[in-house]
């Protein structure tokens, strides 16, 4: 009967432990070290499982089968001495054995219930949704969302992941105003935030301002931000603003970090370029370069319908058209240079009222529609 006792102890510890642990799968606190809290759950269950349930199972089916071994020979010889109690003996043993068996196997149906639990908890914490994947347009991608709520089939995520740095010094986003950045970083070590020269840090402000350490400088006109976490684990955002831009940054600790992080400003660059060229472009006449005022030559005959120019001229290089109001549309132009018979057509520049053509011409031709511009040298 000692065997007995000894099983439905263990019956009563993996009860228990169903109790604690089953109960705490749902209720599991959220923080940084879910996971690993998970983790640990799971192998405390599957070690019970394992070990205890599995072995003392194991032990019960093999006593039992003696037993009913004892009592099938000892009703094949009724003649032992007391074989009727010894009989009744051994089939209160099984009886006992019985109940324990099925209090283990219950137990163990739910231990493993709560394993499927943490399981299922485990891996729709780390799972990715399929439309992330689709919609993620940063320089680095992430297996999972970084921000709650998750997206949905028709939304985008904007977080820039630097988990794929490791091993470099540097982590390169690309700027954009509408972008998250997440960044890793480790106890003990400065992360330095580099922005771009010329900017001028206003604010920075954090979620967890306790568990993180933040100071900055400026070098040779470029301000950096230097981050350190001050506790093992935290996670947390910070928001960075300057004279001309807003930085939205996830902080993460980690077992290893980014030492450097950095932006860059395509879209910004193109388009202060773009405007750069754009400028150029729009001269007046009052700029047209020429070695003597004499070289100028006015001597054109304007003909023909359509938007006549008001005056035509020529460089001794260039042909200058101009008008009241240019169509800004390209309109196709035929000239005959001098010295020769055929007609071609020629590129121009439209700048401000004015047609620049590349060439100098005795005559020209401007087609517009049903119009036709005639321009001749005198």
């Amino acid at each position: 009967m000692m065997v007995t006792k000894s099983m439905r102890q263990a019956v009563c510890i993996g009860l228990m432990t169903v109790s604690l642990f089953g109960g705490s799968v749902m209720a599991a606190p959220a923080s940084s070290d879910l996971d690993a809290e998970i983790q640990v759950q799971q192998e405390k269950l599957q070690q019970l499982n394992q070990q205890k349930v599995n072995q003392r199972n194991q032990e019960l089916e093999n006593r039992l089968s003696n037993l009913e071994n004892k009592l099938d020979r000892l009703k094949d010889n009724r003649s032992a001495y007391d074989a009727q109690g010894a009989v009744e003996s051994l089939a209160t043993q099984i009886n006992d054995l019985r109940s324990d068996v099925t209090a283990l196997s219950d137990a163990q149906a739910s231990i493993l219930k709560a394993l499927d639990k943490l399981q299922k908890a485990n891996a729709a914490m780390n799972a990715a949704p399929d439309d992330y994947a689709q919609g993620y347009h940063g320089s680095a991608s992430s297996s999972r969302y970084l921000v709650n709520p998750g997206g949905s089939a028709s939304s985008v995520s904007y977080t820039q992941d630097a988990i794929n740095s490791q091993g470099n010094s540097t982590m390169l986003f690309r700027y954009a105003p509408n972008q998250l950045y997440k960044i890793y970083c480790r106890r003990g070590y400065l992360t330095d935030l580099v922005f771009k020269k010329g900017e001028t840090i206003k604010y920075v402000g954090g979620g967890d301002t306790a568990g993180w350490a933040v100071s900055n400088t400026t070098v040779d006109g470029t301000p950096h931000l230097f981050i350190k976490p001050v506790v093992e684990t935290s996670t947390t955002n910070l928001i960075v603003t300057t004279d001309k831009r807003s930085y939205q940054l996830i902080l993460n600790t980690s077992d290893w970090y980014n030492p450097i992080v950095s932006w860059t400003y395509d879209a910004e660059t193109r388009n202060a370029n773009l405007i750069e060229e754009q400028k150029n472009e729009r001269i007046t006449m009052g700029k047209v370069n020429v070695a003597n005022v004499e070289d100028l030559d006015f001597n054109y005959d304007v003909s023909g319908s359509g938007n006549k120019p008001t005056m035509v001229f020529s460089d001794g290089t260039q042909t200058y058209i101009k008008f009241k109001k240019a169509a800004q549309k390209q309109l196709p132009i035929f000239i005959r240079e001098r010295g020769h018979k055929e007609m071609q057509l020629v590129n121009y520049t439209i700048k401000d009222n004015y047609y620049i053509v590349e060439k100098v011409f005795d005559m020209a031709q401007i087609k517009d529609g049903n119009d036709t511009l005639t321009i001749k040298h005198k």
